[in-house]
């Protein structure tokens, strides 16, 4: 190893647009798995080498194929050469990318355009593209919620047809699943219920953040659209849940949700609740009128706000 790779020069937020791991998710394997020791300015703000970054990935590498992250965390500081071993290896013999990274904004275009033309095809390939040149949270920020904002607002001037816009909302609901279906379920890890308030009928965005929140490491069911509060809550109690997420992107879905957080406290051990959407983005005074915790205005505020009050909650099961 050279001592620049061993240089410490990056701060969390580099670290986390480096690796697809938020600052969150580092913070807690830096504290709980020793895995890392950062320097710190003057300022104490963290600072990591490119030896911590390629740690990082190794360790992002064996939870994404199943491997959980104690044991992976033992393994690598068993045997800590595996890093090393890694950059032995000669660049022509590591594999060559399959595909040619597309600015988002290309991909954003392309996409839309085959799916204003119902073109399955030629959009599954654009879908593809995006989701192994980019993080999935990049793929849902900059690329699937700018798409459906476009749709919306095409199909609401009347230039799309409703059947175009289902015809989309469709195709990303079945591309979505097949990436929160491939991801390992996690047992054993914090347990999230993540779903939709009732009369709540869109849920690309809350199944987005269940995939966000599964790739993070946590055990995540994904309900559905529309949940009535009463049957969710003996659910929760049932499946022992440490969390609870539930969307809202109407009103009338929001409102439904001051009542839950109460249909909670009584259980024994009540699981956190958490909630976010669009309504609450629109009209703002509903965070205050909501028991419970807002999670944020975006995805990636949303994983956060989880991971921080889960990782704070006692009696809970580690990620």
């Amino acid at each position: 190893m050279t001592d620049i790779f061993d240089q410490p020069r990056y701060r969390i937020k580099a670290v986390s647009q480096k690796t697809s791991i938020l600052p969150v998710t580092i913070r807690a394997w830096e504290r709980r798995y020793q895995v890392l020791t950062p320097n710190r300015e003057v300022n104490s703000y963290r600072l990591y080498s490119d030896h911590d970054i390629e740690i990082l990935k190794w360790l992002k590498s064996q939870v994404d194929s199943g491997i959980s992250i104690s044991q992976a965390a033992n393994e690598i500081t068993k045997n800590p050469h595996v890093i090393e071993i890694i950059h032995t290896i000669p660049e022509a013999a590591k594999p060559a990318p399959t595909l040619k990274p597309m600015p988002v904004e290309i991909l954003r275009r392309e996409l839309f355009e085959r799916l204003v033309k119902s073109n399955e095809t030629d959009a599954s390939q654009i879908f593809e593209q995006a989701a192994a040149s980019i993080s999935l949270l990049d793929l849902f920020e900059k690329v699937i919620n700018p798409t459906l904002v476009t749709i919306g607002d095409e199909w609401y001037n009347g230039r799309i047809l409703v059947a175009t816009e289902h015809f989309a909302s469709n195709f990303l609901r079945a591309k979505l699943m097949t990436i929160f279906q491939r991801l390992p379920t996690r047992h054993g890890s914090k347990h999230i219920l993540i779903g939709g308030a009732p009369e709540e009928m869109h849920e690309l965005g809350v199944l987005m953040l269940a995939i966000l929140l599964r790739h993070e490491g946590f055990q995540v069911e994904y309900l559905g659209p529309d949940l009535p509060l009463d049957d969710l809550a003996s659910y929760a109690a049932q499946e022992k849940a440490d969390m609870v997420i539930l969307s809202a992107s109407t009103l009338d879905a929001a409102r439904e949700l001051r009542s839950f957080k109460a249909k909670l406290d009584p259980q024994k051990t009540p699981p956190l609740y958490g909630f976010g959407g669009g309504a609450f983005i629109y009209s703002p005074q509903l965070i205050d009128e909501t028991p419970g915790i807002y999670l944020g205005k975006t995805l990636g505020a949303s994983v956060e706000g989880a991971a921080f009050h889960l990782q704070r909650s006692k009696g809970s099961k580690p990620a």
